[in-house]
């Protein structure tokens, strides 16, 4: 049967052709996309995992024995930051040749020297000296390897040290190897904000990069598979017919059954190739897409063997295996087809599924999120599982259900055919709509979702408002209290910066003024000015008055108290300009001799003077408590990261499941239409208008489409707000008008891309169609 099956569907004419073309297309683009998601994920744990070996030094990372024989190395970790973007460094200090190494490069550097990655290498050779380069001792020793980069545009340093410099330095620890895994949350060494979820750089914990990463594999392959059933089934009436005529002839149903699976499989098999095709023309593009700020290597979108394998041979299996279900009337009777008999209606359990998925998440909220990652991904993922798949299978009874109630509220012609069409068989209608009801879903979970991690997290921060973007500041001395991420800082052991310091500090070209804050005891900024009182430094008149982003004093005052900390200490979106800080009666001479918190640099916001300064301030105060010195505005944008990803994860997520459901809703109608243009044409020889027969087709997508993603719809709310409550600790929180312009737009687009099959229904309804073959 093969042979014949191989014969009949190349050599059964321009019909066959043309089918054999539009199937193997139809299946290469969701083939195509399919690779390409599998290749995203696969790209999005390789990028993760080569983040690993920051964290070396963690606390939190459990502890192995050393190899015998392996020397200690000193380990500190650090961040820089140069014209906003994030410089991951660490100071090593070996112990003796056999001291682990971290990967990327051949050995540990020695002191004066350091490795550097191929784009910070770059930015060393091409920035002046005095704005970067003067902040690393010694030379550059070789280039960082792949193998320990993140991305090709990191920012990574590993600078050389002798032992006895790091032996007693902040944020230093011995280790005897190089951390291969990701702890769960937490900020790692050198983090010194205490960010909970680790910056872009620095990968996502293990707690979440699990649960994450399944759901977005589950939600962007969900539409893909729904787009290549469907692009299997196309035809598939006219196939009908054709293999009702051999079942008349004498041919069994297995035969007809291997006919029909050699056909869809060799186009799903032309179709593999194209995929593949597609999939290696879309991947550099693609790996030059800034995932959270940083692109991937080429090469990290790559496909497993099983994923190649799962591909080459799952695709042409479910394409023969939906053919297979597409024969179904003809297994039952050679006149089956003929006879159309009316399938059996849909029955109410079909909505068990969706409910099951929802009452499998709703457990967790009453009982709250498992502690262990793997046991959020066994928890939530199944969950949204069900709902997509009860989304499916419930879609056809609700289809059913809402083809009655609008026969029951209609005398009009056109809305009782597409009643009685919808009515006849709703599996077919609603299999045109199925992959926008989920893409609608999926849009619905993640926008609702990122909107309460915003609220939550209170993004878009704006640390001293606009005017304070281009403030540099600099913790010296130890805070009395948490700060803004929630973690106390640790006292530094620099000295703070002696007079002549401060002056050439002021001589640099760009820097407008510089406020410095003394502390003082028991003091306070009283809570009527942000509604709790805040720890308080001491800060001079005279300074303050050269840098007016930050505030002024009351009139006739000498010392004011001041924030310990801008970044960290004040509420988020706060503009200083307007705020007249309290007067604190201190003598101007004893101001000098208060210990120094921190030192904040106003500049005229372009890039050499912030770095100028930046640089200044790390060599004179290599060990200050707070770290590196940054701008508030780097401050709001690092804080603000997080949720920027993602932003750009439910991006894209959207942006795949879109226009994969706008492809599957387009091959669906086609599909129809081809299938059903001999029952049309007789319609329109009895007298049927083709206006008529238009909104025919065009209530039999409208009807399910409305009536099913208002479910979908619902469901995406109730979804997100369970997780919201269980693993965000948020009530849900409504989506803005962006939300509701997508739904919006992807509806009309839908019923954009049904009008425009009308010509093709002028096409096939002629009354030449309507002739006995």
């Amino acid at each position: 049967m093969i042979p014949l099956g191989l014969r009949l569907t190349i050599g059964g004419g321009r019909e066959a052709i043309i089918r054999l073309i539009v199937l193997a297309v139809a299946v290469g683009l969701g083939t195509g996309l399919l690779l390409t998601s599998l290749a995203e994920i696969n790209a999005i744990n390789t990028w993760n995992g080569r983040h690993a070996w920051f964290w070396t030094g963690s606390a939190r990372l459990p502890a192995t024995p050393a190899p015998a024989g392996t020397a200690p190395l000193w380990w500190q970790t650090g961040r820089d930051t140069f014209n906003g973007q994030d410089i991951d460094r660490f100071d090593v200090a070996a112990a003796g040749p056999t001291s682990p190494v971290p990967p990327g490069i051949p050995r540990d550097p020695g002191p004066g020297q350091y490795y550097a990655s191929p784009t910070l290498a770059a930015l060393l050779r091409s920035t002046p000296a005095g704005e970067l380069a003067d902040r690393y001792p010694g030379h550059l020793a070789g280039i960082i390897g792949d193998a320990g980069l993140p991305s090709p545009n990191s920012l990574v340093m590993v600078i050389g040290r002798a032992p006895a410099q790091l032996a007693h330095g902040p944020n230093t620890t011995q280790v005897t190897s190089i951390a291969t895994t990701i702890p769960g949350g937490g900020p790692r060494p050198g983090n010194p904000k205490g960010l909970q979820t680790p910056p872009p750089d620095e990968g996502v914990g293990a707690s979440g990069v699990d649960l994450i990463f399944s759901v977005i594999a589950l939600v962007m392959l969900a539409p893909v598979l729904i787009f290549i059933a469907t692009a299997t089934r196309l035809s598939a009436a006219r196939r009908e017919q054709r293999f009702a005529a051999l079942r008349l002839s004498g041919a069994t149903r297995k035969q007809v059954s291997a006919l029909a699976a050699v056909e869809a499989s060799v186009a799903a098999a032309i179709g593999v190739a194209v995929g593949f095709g597609i999939f290696l023309l879309l991947r550099a593009p693609l790996a030059a897409i800034p995932f959270a700020g940083r692109q991937f290597f080429p090469g990290n979108l790559s496909l497993s063997l099983p994923d190649i394998l799962a591909v080459v041979i799952g695709v042409p299996a479910a394409a023969a295996i939906a053919a297979r279900l597409a024969l179904r009337r003809v297994n039952v009777s050679p006149l089956g087809v003929a006879r159309r008999a009316t399938p059996r209606p849909p029955q109410a359990w079909r909505v068990l599924p969706l409910l099951a998925g929802a009452a499998e998440i709703g457990f967790f909220v009453a009982h709250g999120q498992p502690a262990t990652p793997a046991g959020q991904v066994e928890a939530f993922v199944p969950g949204f599982g069900l709902i997509l798949v009860g989304l499916v299978i419930a879609g056809p009874w609700l289809t059913m259900a809402g083809a009655r109630l609008m026969a029951r509220r209609t005398s009009r012609p056109a809305t009782m055919l597409a009643a009685r069409r919808l009515a006849d068989d709703p599996h077919a209608a609603f299999r045109a709509v199925s992959g926008l009801v989920l893409a609608l879903f999926i849009t619905t979970v993640a926008v609702a979702g990122l909107a309460t991690q915003d609220a939550r997290d209170v993004v878009k921060l704006d640390v001293g408002g606009p005017a304070a973007a281009g403030i540099l500041t600099q913790v010296e001395g130890p805070i009395a209290r948490a700060g803004f991420y929630g973690q106390a800082h640790v006292a530094g052991t620099a000295p703070a910066l002696s007079a002549a310091q401060l002056a050439r500090l002021r001589q640099i070209d760009g820097v407008t003024g510089v406020v410095e804050v003394r502390s003082y005891p028991r003091l306070d900024i009283p809570a009527a000015l942000f509604g709790s009182a805040q720890p308080a430094g001491l800060a001079s008149c005279a300074q303050l008055a050269s840098v007016p982003a930050l505030g002024r004093c009351p009139a006739g005052a000498t010392n004011v108290a001041f924030p310990q900390s801008v970044a960290d200490e004040l509420p988020v979106s706060e503009s200083f300009t307007g705020i007249t800080w309290p007067a604190v009666n201190v003598p101007a001479g004893r101001l000098g001799g208060l210990q120094l918190y921190a030192i904040n640099v106003a500049t005229n916001g372009s890039v050499p003077a912030i770095e100028r300064a930046r640089t200044f301030l790390e060599n004179a105060s290599p060990g200050s408590a707070g770290g590196p010195p940054s701008t508030l505005g780097e401050t709001s944008a690092q804080a603000n990261s997080i949720n920027d990803g993602y932003q750009q994860l439910a991006n894209a997520v959207i942006l795949v499941s879109l226009p994969i459901a706008g492809c599957t809703l387009l091959a669906s109608v086609a599909a129809g239409l081809a299938d059903r243009k001999r029952p049309f044409s007789l319609l329109r020889l009895t007298g049927a208008r083709l206006a008529m027969l238009r909104r025919v087709v065009l209530l039999e997508s409208a009807v399910p489409l409305l009536v099913v993603a208002a479910v979908a719809i619902g469901a995406g709310f109730g979804a997100a707000a369970m997780y919201a409550s269980v693993m965000i600790k948020h009530s849900l929180v409504a989506p803005g008008a962006a939300y509701y312009l997508i739904t919006a737009v992807g509806i009309i687009a839908s019923l954009a891309i049904i009008g425009a099959m009308f010509p093709l229904l002028t096409r096939v309804t002629g009354p030449e169609v309507a002739r006995n073959e």
